[in-house]
């Protein structure tokens, strides 16, 4: 078993090593575990065809539904004939009562070259402004700088906790400068760039750190006695529970 001391665990898409991702199920499952330590999920939300916010990690459905379609050319019915191996696919209004009582939830919101970047900040907006979803303790995450730029602008968003996602050395180099100037509360940065010092910087800027996404149990003692912030896993149970 994990000793996580100061640091929070997160399920990766729900837990996707041990459940369906980002599906009903795999909440339920992540929900469980909350008795063991597990302190909230991490999962991903995309706009589909008629602008509602689905949860759902990839742009078209063939690695889980296979279906080539992209879920951004598709309406939310049409999303619905689909099955990920039997679930069905949810919008994120629909994901509240499977959210409840986590500690900390951080929801990434996936871009594309096709993103209408109006219709997706508005979506946020009707999604997360003065709606049960507004009470959870969410972060929304995205690599996407001009999204968080959009979001720092909104009246009603302005104030919305987000982190800024990195996965390069390039954008790990300006990550701090960058988070600031998006005005972001925190960075989520892929695990093998992650060192004490990268960790240590981040918390001289006042940037917690959250390290996608970690299966070895080496690597995560490593980065708990880093004192990171949050780790993401795809196996939660075999972390706490082993």
């Amino acid at each position: 078993m994990i000793q996580l001391k100061n640091t929070l665990l997160l399920g990766h898409r729900g837990a996707r090593g041990e459940a369906v991702e980002n599906t009903l199920a795999g909440f339920e499952h992540a929900q469980h575990l909350q008795a063991w330590g597990l302190a909230g999920v991490e999962f991903d939300v995309q706009l589909s065809a008629d602008e509602q916010l689905v949860v759902f990690h990839d742009d078209n459905l063939e690695r889980m539904c296979g279906q080539q379609s992209h879920i951004d050319q598709l309406t939310l019915a049409e999303i619905k004939r689909y099955r990920q191996y039997g679930y069905p696919v949810m919008t994120l209004a629909c994901a509240y009562d499977v959210l409840t009582n986590f500690r900390y939830i951080e929801l990434e919101i996936k871009t594309h070259e096709r993103t209408n970047y109006t219709q997706l900040v508005n979506a946020l907006a009707r999604n997360l402004i003065d709606t049960p979803l507004a009470s959870l303790p969410m972060v929304l995450t995205s690599f996407d700088v001009e999204l968080h730029a959009r979001l720092q602008r909104h009246p009603l968003l302005m104030h919305t906790p987000r982190g800024l996602l990195i996965r390069t050395p390039d954008a790990l180099a300006m990550a701090p400068n960058t988070a600031l100037q998006l005005g972001c509360s925190r960075l989520g940065i892929h695990y093998p760039l992650l060192t004490q010092s990268v960790i240590k910087n981040s918390h001289r800027y006042g940037l917690p750190v959250s390290a996608w996404t970690v299966n070895d149990i080496d690597t995560i003692k490593s980065l708990i006695m880093w004192q990171v912030d949050v780790i993401i896993t795809d196996f939660p149970t075999y972390l706490l529970v082993h």
